[in-house]
């Protein structure tokens, strides 16, 4: 009986502890002063490491991928022309610890038609391979392939801080009209990384899919390696409504961290202690700003008001910010910045900023 009521009384209290978030969610948000500057015009997905920034822009009729400084200068195209990849989409990078490799996705270079060209780009990852880029001898090599069939496609790789295992998801089924079915089904992966051969490649990939058949995408592991950290909208009860969690990757015990509207990109601090992330929450018009919390999902605070009409930082069209990456202080992250319609758009107008956290 003591360990029914034991168990009981974790239960309501995990139930209490997730109504309190939900009504702290809801109400008005404190917000965390910040400043905010533009890195580069153009930029779309990112990842930072050192000095250096890699990122993913529209070059004539596709998308490819850069590296550049920091500071946003010295900007140089890395797959521009190259002759191991498909001259198509690429991008969403992912930079491994030691410097050498980038990690990232490529249209194939033949496919059947798809009706929608923006499910093609990097930030949707439909018929995306995973490929691996050597910045010492410039071979690109192909690291995950997937069928050449509707409903696949790769999304969002992030290294583990050690630089030994990959994360991405992989696209099962291809999305439909169906509530719950309008981003197709995904799951997440893990694998080791090995780049001791002559090229680098994947080893022991494995699958989860915590929730069921829904759509997951992955935002990376904690600084510790222990957990993966991602967006999935199998609890959702609207269209337009997705949630961020952690899954313990030796338990797959799952932990909920937001409780209502859209969110996703979430990424641990360097130290592990906040998540940033992107939410819907509170914007009327819709568009979608940049909040940080505890890494338990407490304290939520807002940092950008670009959709909050009578902010100075309110921006006259709806602004919709992405993908981010911290810098490795912590002290601020880069973020992928773009006005009017969807991201997936060509010719749009985009930009990186740069977010400082003000103590």
């Amino acid at each position: 009986m003591r360990a029914i009521a034991a168990i009981l009384t974790a239960a309501i209290c995990t139930l209490s502890f997730a109504a309190d978030e939900k009504k702290k969610q809801r109400a008005e948000p404190p917000s965390v002063p910040v400043r905010i500057s533009t890195l580069h015009e153009g930029g779309a997905r990112l990842d930072w490491l050192g000095e250096r920034i890699a990122f993913d822009k529209q070059v004539g009729e596709f998308f490819a991928l850069h590296v550049m400084r920091q500071d946003g200068s010295e900007v140089r195209c890395v797959s521009c022309g190259h002759p191991d990849l498909p001259n198509r989409h690429i991008g969403q990078p992912a930079w491994h610890p030691g410097g050498r490799y980038l990690v990232f996705q490529a249209e194939k270079a033949e496919h059947a038609r798809k009706r929608f060209e923006q499910v093609l780009m990097p930030g949707a990852g439909v018929l995306n391979d995973l490929w691996a880029l050597d910045l010492q001898s410039n071979r690109a090599t192909l690291l995950r392939e997937v069928d050449n069939a509707p409903g696949r496609g790769t999304l969002h790789a992030h290294f583990s801080a050690d630089g030994k295992r990959l994360s991405w998801s992989e696209m099962q089924e291809q999305g439909g009209l169906k509530k719950g079915h309008e981003l197709g089904f995904w799951a997440l992966m893990v694998a080791d990384f090995d780049p001791s051969g002559d090229t680098p490649r994947l080893v022991n990939p494995r699958g989860y899919t915590p929730g069921g058949k829904a759509f997951y995408e992955n935002h990376g592991f904690s600084p510790d390696g222990s957990q993966l950290i991602f967006t999935s909208n199998f609890e959702a009860t609207k269209r337009i409504e997705a949630h961020i969690y952690t899954m313990d990757l030796r338990t797959e015990k799952l932990t909920r961290l937001t409780f209502e509207a859209y969110n996703e990109h979430a990424l641990f601090s360097p130290d592990g202690k906040q998540i940033a992330w992107m939410s819907d929450l509170g914007n009327k018009r819709g568009g979608t700003d940049y909040w940080l919390m505890n890494a338990d999902g407490s304290n939520k605070r807002r940092l950008t008001h670009f959709n909050q009409s009578g902010h100075p930082d309110f921006s006259e069209r709806k602004v919709i910010v992405a993908d981010l990456s911290w810098r490795p202080d912590g002290t601020a992250f880069a973020g992928y910045y773009g006005e009017g319609g969807p991201l997936e758009q060509k010719n749009r107008k985009s930009k990186i900023i740069l977010i400082e956290l003000r103590p």
